[in-house]
């Protein structure tokens, strides 16, 4: 039996995209729009027509699954592997024209090795990814020369499409001048060897949202969560060399006009009396302090609803708010109910979304289990069956 179900906003999603073209930093950029990992967790399909219908043809995934599926329902879409491909999938990759991410030097020299002995006669088109101080997948600033000697050696094999890095914290805009200066640098020396990337990128969310940066040398950007209506910045941090590659001026109307795609919803299964004293759900970690009503809410962390919500976390019913207690359990949450009228078996039930004047929004559900939005994603959108809106 389905009781629970999540409800993709797909106007939001329109909405959201019109909002981060209008930002100073990305404005008359491209948009290589970030729906790796099932669009986190919104679903690929839907949202991949969705962008392409208002104007994105340029997606950043992961697996060739992905890439298969999106190129059968719009074959005009341009994708970009970030984290390249397995090379026993170079001949599909070829054959799909997919654009690959190429993040070490051991790895470009695989890549050339298996394109020489496959029977593939076309030339790849590479993405350079550089690490300019995240510490994670990119080449260095001394692999720069042997990189550009390999690919300017084998052009019948290779076509440096882009270049592109990742700012480990678009917020704190010291360390996002020392990362794009990293980055500056590697530009240059890709021009000194005579390679020039018709895209290059280092803008995701963050930094798009933070509304300050301006001389980061790129010609696209790609945002991902923010496409899904959540702000991954929380204080932006200004450091002392904060003129280097920023505009002087906050963006006005910066209130961040972002919505959440996703709604969960569920039912109530039951409706009990308890007394004071009574203990709730496993464990006895929660104890009635007085006669209470409770409802026994159809969804549970089986559904994504993070067990760290126990005692802690609250749901919508008929506008108004129940906490939950006790601990979530696999396919069961209680609530209590006692302040709410009129509530009975049957009542629908809002996990995360909108009730008439209230809200609960995931930023709330992620703060309140120490994690991020995207992992709440994530997690609602493998577990619940997706109806779209």
């Amino acid at each position: 039996m389905e009781d629970t179900y999540l409800y993709i906003n797909l106007n939001n999603l329109i909405n959201n995209l019109n909002f981060l073209k209008n930002r100073i930093s990305s404005k008359d950029k491209k948009i290589i729009a970030v729906i790796k990992s099932d669009a986190y967790g919104h679903g690929l399909l839907p949202v991949a027509e969705t962008l392409f219908e208002n104007g994105i043809d340029f997606f950043g995934i992961i697996g060739i699954e992905e890439a298969e599926n999106i190129l059968k329902k719009i074959p005009d879409a341009k994708l970009l592997m970030l984290k390249g491909i397995n090379l026993e999938n170079l001949e599909a990759a070829s054959a799909l024209n997919l654009s690959i991410g190429v993040y070490s030097l051991d790895y470009l020299k695989e890549l050339l090795d298996k394109i020489k002995s496959s029977k593939i006669n076309k030339t790849l088109n590479l993405h350079l990814k550089f690490d300019s101080g995240m510490s994670r997948l990119g080449l260095g600033e001394t692999e720069t020369e042997e990189a550009a000697r390999i690919i300017n050696g084998n052009k019948k094999y290779f076509r440096v499409e882009g270049l592109f890095s990742h700012l480990s914290s678009g917020n704190d805009l010291e360390y996002t001048d020392y990362q794009i200066n990293n980055f500056k640098k590697i530009f240059s020396a890709m021009e000194k060897y005579k390679i020039t990337p018709q895209y290059i990128h280092i803008s995701a969310s963050s930094s798009i949202l933070n509304g300050s940066l301006l001389d980061d040398c790129s010609n696209a950007v790609r945002p991902g969560i923010s496409l899904y209506g959540f702000n991954p910045n929380k204080e932006i941090k200004y450091g002392i060399n904060n003129n280097i590659n920023r505009i002087n001026h906050t963006e006005t109307g910066s209130e961040f006009k972002l919505e959440q795609l996703m709604t969960l919803k569920s039912k109530i299964l039951q409706i009990k009396n308890i007394k004071k004293g009574s203990y709730v759900s496993y464990n006895n970690t929660f104890r009635a302090g007085r006669d209470m009503t409770i409802g026994i809410v159809s969804a549970g962390y089986d559904n994504g609803i993070p067990r760290l919500l126990s005692n802690k976390g609250r749901f919508l019913i008929n506008g108004c708010f129940a906490p939950i207690i006790g601990i979530v359990t696999m396919n069961m949450t209680v609530v209590d109910v006692s302040e709410i009228k009129n509530v009975k078996a049957g009542d629908e039930v809002i996990i995360t979304g909108k009730d008439g004047l209230n809200e609960i929004k995931i930023d709330e559900i992620a703060s309140l289990s120490d994690t991020i939005p995207y992992e709440i994603c994530l997690n609602l959108g493998k577990s619940n069956k997706k109806i779209y809106v």
